[in-house]
C-alpha cells in the first residue's frame, strides 16, 4: 500500500527550513569532554587516534607503509 507524499505532512518553506535544527547539538568548546570517548577500533601498530576537535578523531600513522 503506497502512501501519497502529500499525506505525510506539509512542505516547509525556506524560512521554516532555516528554523529546523537537525543533527547533533552544538558542542560547547569550553567543556573539556563534551561527549564520551567513542569506542574506536585499536589502531594498527605505529598509528594512533588523534583528537581533531570536540568529539572527532583521525587516525595518524608514522608511515604509509604501515597501512599497506
Amino acid at each position: 500500500m503506497k502512501k501519497s507524499i502529500l499525506s505525510l505532512g506539509r512542505a516547509l518553506n525556506k524560512v521554516d527550513q532555516k528554523k529546523v535544527f537537525g543533527g547533533t547539538k552544538q558542542i560547547d568548546p569550553q567543556i573539556p569532554f563534551p561527549c564520551e570517548f567513542p569506542v574506536l577500533a585499536p589502531p594498527p601498530v605505529g598509528c594512533k587516534w588523534v583528537s581533531t576537535g570536540p568529539c572527532t578523531y583521525k587516525l595518524v600513522c608514522k608511515s604509509l607503509d604501515i597501512l599497506i
